[in-house]
């Protein structure tokens, strides 16, 4: 795919769906070229796969550099549970997938970060029962999922046990270190759904589990084993361009998501993903594991540096050209 290489600043071809789904469409879109869709995870949006990160370039960049085409779109439920993506990525499948002449030949790929790991497990475990998107289904070539909690995360777990307790103490405050304004941030997630959702053992974990993935499609995960809060709170420290600063990094210094890590590292000594080697802060490694992955990685990455990192996107594109390799062979 070398020859197409040149084109990754082509001009965008934008697709709005019915349903309202503004779909960004890159890359040569040529038949022997896959179609990566870019899920993102909790909290994000279109900007966390497609904008650069400090000093980094983005998902859609190394894909675009490396040959490949992109499908990006901001779920519609960020913040909400899993079943409205759901639905909205099965409506892009029967849409334009199925149905634009650019789009409905070419060979799939997903990689997907955090809860759009989830996704797209739901998503081909429903497109695996719905025969008119068969050809969709068979278009699907590998899923990569990044740092995502397919055993549920640890954060959102400690979050929803911690609920029952702040309400119980919120006279200690003081004690917790934690300003009034972040504790309300605290008692908003604890009692958010979605996060409920990501909890492990959450009956949506549960459900997942259950279900046999169809065959045909390779499954690569890959994990993090930095919980460094020096590394986060640098990060959000930096000056950098608001504009440019990929949504979940906004919302964490937004809703000073630096200083409730800080409070659950004092709290919650042995959760695996806040402990150094263990886990990205947010996942452990051994929560982004599934059994009937053909591989796993592990870098030493926190949960946001998965957005952007170089390596992971050199490791994640060395992948996809072995599999390419494969299938010409």
């Amino acid at each position: 795919m070398t020859e197409v290489a040149t084109m990754v600043h082509v001009a965008r071809r934008p697709l709005t769906l019915p349903d309202g789904t503004a779909v960004q469409l890159h890359g040569p879109l040529q038949p022997d070229v896959p179609l990566v869709i870019l899920l993102h995870g909790f909290a994000g949006d279109l900007a966390s796969l497609t904008r650069p990160g400090r000093d980094a370039g983005s998902w859609r960049d190394a894909l675009l550099g490396a040959g490949f085409s992109t499908l990006s779109y901001r779920q519609s439920e960020p913040l909400g549970t899993l079943e409205p993506n759901v639905d909205q990525l099965l409506r892009i499948a029967a849409g334009p997938l199925s149905t634009d002449r650019r789009l409905r030949r070419l060979p799939l790929v997903i990689v997907a970060h955090s809860r759009g790991g989830l996704l797209a497990r739901a998503f081909i475990d429903r497109a695996a029962h719905n025969v008119a998107l068969a050809g969709v289904l068979e278009r699907i070539e590998r899923v990569v999922t990044l740092h995502s909690p397919h055993q549920g995360s640890d954060l959102a777990g400690l979050t929803v046990r911690v609920d029952g307790a702040v309400q119980r103490v919120k006279g200690l405050v003081g004690s917790l270190g934690l300003r009034p304004a972040v504790l309300a941030a605290l008692c908003l997630l604890s009692g958010s759904p979605a996060v409920a959702e990501l909890a492990p053992g959450s009956a949506l974990l549960r459900d997942l589990a259950r279900r046999t993935p169809p065959t045909g499609i390779a499954w690569h995960t890959f994990g993090g084993t930095s919980a460094d809060l020096g590394r986060i709170r640098h990060l959000l420290a930096a000056p950098h361009d608001s504009g440019a600063r990929p949504a979940p990094v906004r919302l964490m210094r937004a809703r000073g998501l630096a200083e409730l890590l800080g409070v659950l590292d004092r709290l919650a000594l042995l959760a695996p993903a806040l402990r150094e080697g263990e886990g990205d802060l947010v996942v452990a490694d051994t929560s982004a594991r599934l059994p009937f992955a053909a591989s796993h990685r592990v870098n030493p990455l926190t949960h946001i540096e998965a957005l952007w990192d170089g390596a992971l996107q050199t490791q994640v594109l060395g992948l996809l050209h072995a599999g390419d390799a494969l299938v010409a062979a």
